[in-house]
């Protein structure tokens, strides 16, 4: 079927093609700064993300937190999971976190993480995240790289759940400053998230970078006319 299939095309199956996925892209990160990463499924997002933690490796004023590679927390009802993460939170800095990633219902702070369902096991990561970067006494930037953000919520929970990150992130514009990075298909997430910074990844080689309030891209947050061609959006 592979001859069959590269004879169809004209391919000879010892070919090899270089395929320029990620065009060269100068990309500053700041504290208190959001920046979205969308396109379809396969258009390379993923490699975005890995180039940026790749490039971070190599800088110690920066902590990365890789948000898939966040480790499981002591199966204990959500209020006493958080012991090892942040030592020194009292109960009102669990309640903050837990209520920043949607989890603030009082039957779901008293279950254990392996009680909760998939959306609710992705928020906790999320309040962890939070809980991490609470307790990391640093003048580092941290920079949370999440992929396939809020893919698995429900389309209104993801948008809530955006905002609330959106404000968490400005409010740490200063020390200990963050920076958030989304990747995801989906870009009913962009007026949410306000984006500082959105990269549009297409198939092959093809992206735009836009930039918030900059003289050569400048974007607003309208999605509905930035799917249309229109509305606010310049380039």
């Amino acid at each position: 079927r592979v001859l069959q299939v590269a004879s169809m095309f004209g391919l000879g199956v010892e070919d090899e093609h270089a395929v320029t996925l990620v065009p060269p892209t100068t990309l500053t990160l700041a504290a208190g700064q959001v920046v979205f990463i969308t396109g379809a499924s396969g258009s390379g997002k993923s490699s975005i993300l890995k180039l940026i933690d790749d490039a971070l490796a190599s800088h110690d004023e920066a902590n990365v937190i890789r948000f898939d590679a966040i480790p499981d927390p002591l199966d204990r009802p959500l209020v006493d999971a958080f012991d090892t993460l942040w030592p020194e939170a009292d109960l009102s800095d669990v309640l903050r976190v837990l209520s920043l990633a949607g989890l603030n219902d009082a039957f779901v702070m008293l279950r254990k993480p392996s009680q909760l369902s998939d959306g609710q096991r992705y928020r906790l990561r999320l309040a962890q995240t939070f809980a991490q970067i609470a307790a990391h006494d640093t003048d580092a930037l941290h920079v949370v790289l999440a992929d396939e953000f809020g893919a698995t919520l429900d389309r209104i929970t993801a948008k809530v759940i955006a905002r609330n990150v959106r404000k968490w992130t400005r409010r740490h514009a200063t020390s200990p400053g963050v920076c958030f990075v989304a990747a995801t298909t989906h870009d009913d997430l962009l007026e949410p998230l306000e984006p500082d910074v959105l990269i549009e990844k297409r198939l092959g080689a093809g992206m735009e970078v836009f930039r918030r309030g900059s003289e050569e891209r400048s974007f607003g947050f309208d999605a509905e006319a930035r799917r249309r061609g229109g509305g606010m959006w310049e380039e």
